[in-house]
């Protein structure tokens, strides 16, 4: 049987898809990122700015260098990774409340 995966094409689609993969919330395999991208010059200097939200495998070491090197590498080098954060799932969060409410 061949399964054709879907690509979310909504942040809620994406969280939940991502959060199908992860099998620990408190330890998730993966994680969404929103990004901030700047494209050259700058949103100061009339430049564009605008957001994107993608999946993120969980590896040890940094993630921004990760997150930079794939902003170059899928928008060029006329853009760049201005700002990032993690987007914790529903199901993180309420993990997350759940421990906290054990102690």
């Amino acid at each position: 049987m061949n399964t054709v995966l879907e690509t979310p094409t909504t942040v809620n689609e994406l969280e939940k898809w991502i959060d199908a993969q992860v099998t620990d919330p408190l330890h998730p395999e993966m994680v969404m990122v929103e990004l901030q991208i700047e494209q050259y010059p700058g949103v100061r200097e009339g430049g564009d700015l605008f957001e994107v939200f993608a999946p993120v495998i969980c590896k040890p070491g940094l993630l921004r260098p990760r997150l930079e090197a794939w902003v170059k590498a899928t928008y060029g080098n006329d853009h760049w990774l201005a700002n990032w954060r993690t987007v914790p799932s529903t199901r993180q969060i309420d993990a997350e409340n759940d421990y906290e409410d054990e102690f």
